[in-house]
């Protein structure tokens, strides 16, 4: 080295200032007064904390999370890591965390906060809605092992024992509550809860806190389902109070606000309509029971009456009158049928043969009419009353002698002579 002064570049300067600070210091946590806050449009925050002699600057990335409003004069404690940022060479503090110091930087945060939402129209009585009458199923958001959940329940079940209680537990203090706050509120809306309950029982400003996030504001502000808000005792006000449909200075409270209607005033009402139902059926009936007296003492009725009776006395009339008509008609054709049997039976081609008289009927089966010529050949059925005989035609002599032969038919063998006829 020879006593020379070693010669070094920026970033080799920095560099080892940058581990020396690191090295001997690491994670520092520091009071101080906020400072030249921004909140950059990338969701980086940049700021100084300063004193009375000194400043030092700060970051505190998007991803780090910060559970009140930031601004110029609020006295904060910083958690970090000292670091060199070497672009600028200046030293700065990577935040971690950052809370207000004491109730009066909480109160401002608050505060702030609160005019923010306000301006926003978050509290705007207009947006607000209907609680339900007579909720079948209440959504509950809280610790389950708190004094609240108890209180809540025993009171909607004393109430309104026909309702079901949905509980989502949930962080109520610390710093990841405010973010499962909010994620059990949308998770409510793809249930079917009628009315849902957000709450704790007391505590300080900083276990109530996470009720006071923007988070959480904007969780109830977006849901769909009426929203009751029961955080601490009845004289700590949050910000979801102002942000919900309904404010409940206790959790017990708020068990009663969900159930305006109990089970005794359910009862009531039912005694109160089926006495009102019964009053009214009974002045129906007597209205009609005197409606109905009237018209059957009416003349018109009477005389409907006496129309009635004659118009029996009519039909007995047309029904003898019918029966006589009737009995006429079916004698006159019984006699018509009996004279049209007498005259088929004379009609009949048969009855000559009682008289000795014979049919001729050719082997097919027809009948030979008188004006038919038989010619030699011919075979022929001859029938009698009680036989028929089969012949052939010998010899045909128009208006003269003939002859022919008889042959014995199937139905009287024992005739088998020859006929002869002149």
């Amino acid at each position: 080295m020879n006593g020379e002064i070693q010669i070094l570049t920026v970033s080799e300067i920095t560099g080892s200032i940058k581990q020396t600070l690191e090295g001997k210091y690491g994670t520092v946590s520091v009071r101080g007064e906020i400072s030249n806050y921004k909140l950059h449009s990338s969701g980086h925050r940049y700021f100084s904390i300063k004193d009375e002699n000194a400043q030092i600057s700060c970051v505190m990335w998007r991803s780090r999370r910060v559970n009140f409003e930031m601004a110029d004069g609020m006295k904060v404690v910083v958690t970090g890591r000292l670091t060199v940022y070497a672009r600028s060479g200046n030293y700065q503090i990577d935040c971690i965390s950052i809370k207000p110091e004491g109730q009066g930087d909480l109160y401002i945060a608050f505060e702030k906060l609160k005019a923010k939402l306000k301006e926003k129209g978050y509290f705007d009585p207009e947006r607000k809605k209907t609680l339900p009458k007579i909720p079948l199923k209440i959504g509950i958001a809280t610790s389950s092992t708190g004094a609240a959940i108890r209180d809540m329940q025993s009171t909607i079940a004393r109430r309104l024992p026909l309702c079901e209680i949905v509980l989502r537990t949930t962080l109520t203090q610390g710093g990841d509550a405010a973010a499962d706050i909010a994620a059990a509120i949308s998770e409510f809306q793809k249930t079917d809860v009628d009315v849902l309950i957000i709450g704790r029982g007391g505590g300080s400003i900083e276990d109530l806190w996470p009720y006071n996030e923007e988070i959480v504001a904007n969780a109830i502000y977006n849901s769909q389902i009426p929203i009751v808000s029961a955080v601490g005792h009845e004289v700590d006000f949050t910000i979801s109070d102002f942000v919900a449909d309904i404010r409940a200075a206790t959790p017990t409270a708020a068990g009663e606000v969900v159930t305006p209607f109990t089970k005794s005033d359910l009862l009531q009402q039912l005694d109160y309509f089926s006495e009102r139902m019964s009053d009214s059926i009974m002045r129906r009936i007597d209205s009609y029971a005197t409606d109905i007296e009237q018209f059957l003492n009416s003349y018109n009725v009477k005389r409907f009456r006496d129309n009635l009776l004659a118009k029996n006395q009519d039909i007995d009339l047309l029904e003898e009158n019918l029966k006589t008509v009737v009995n006429r008609k079916v004698k006159n054709t019984f006699v018509r049928v009996e004279s049209l049997e007498a005259h088929l039976k004379s009609l009949n081609p048969r009855n000559p043969l009682q008289k000795g008289f014979a049919i001729l009927r050719r082997i097919n089966g027809r009948y030979v009419h008188h004006d038919e010529d038989l010619l030699p050949g011919d075979d022929i059925l001859i029938e009698r009353l009680n036989d028929s005989s089969e012949a052939i035609i010998r010899k045909n002599n128009k208006g003269g002698k003939w002859q022919r032969n008889r042959k014995p038919s199937k139905k009287n063998s024992k005739d088998s002579n020859e006929l002869s006829m002149f």
